[in-house]
């Protein structure tokens, strides 16, 4: 058991330094990647996130809002490209990516996906129903 969690470990640092080296991130958005979860699950909701420090302006889209493009942009509140927006989600599961500079992407940091039917992917998010108690 103890080592099937050190090579999940493992596999998250080398798959977090691969993604890293993919979006172009330096050592210290590589770190970051390696620490945070894309999307998080939140009372309410998901917090999605998404680093690159070249962006522009950053977008997220999915199921929820209808893929609509500039409904719900992403904030930098430092400069320093890493983009977070908090989203309410009801408990299901749903498809999303993010518009970065007008390529949209599927998420770099969930290995969750669909086919997206125009050969690409969609990143999924599976907000759990907590029950009342």
């Amino acid at each position: 058991m103890r080592s099937s969690r050190i090579f999940k470990s493992a596999a998250t640092v080398v798959s977090a330094a691969l993604i890293a080296a993919a979006v172009g991130c330096g050592p210290r958005e590589q770190q970051t990647l390696e620490r945070e979860v894309s999307p998080e699950i939140v009372e309410g909701g998901a917090v999605f996130r998404y680093v690159d420090a070249d962006a522009k302006k950053v977008f997220l889209v999915g199921d929820f809002n209808n893929w609509t493009p500039n409904s719900d942009p992403m904030k930098d509140l430092n400069g320093d490209g890493h983009w977070s927006l908090f989203y309410p989600l009801r408990p299901g599961t749903y498809q999303y990516k993010f518009i970065v500079d007008g390529r949209w992407i599927p998420d770099p940091r969930n290995q969750e996906s669909e086919p997206d039917g125009f050969d690409g992917i969609n990143s999924i998010v599976k907000v759990p129903d907590v029950g009342s108690g």
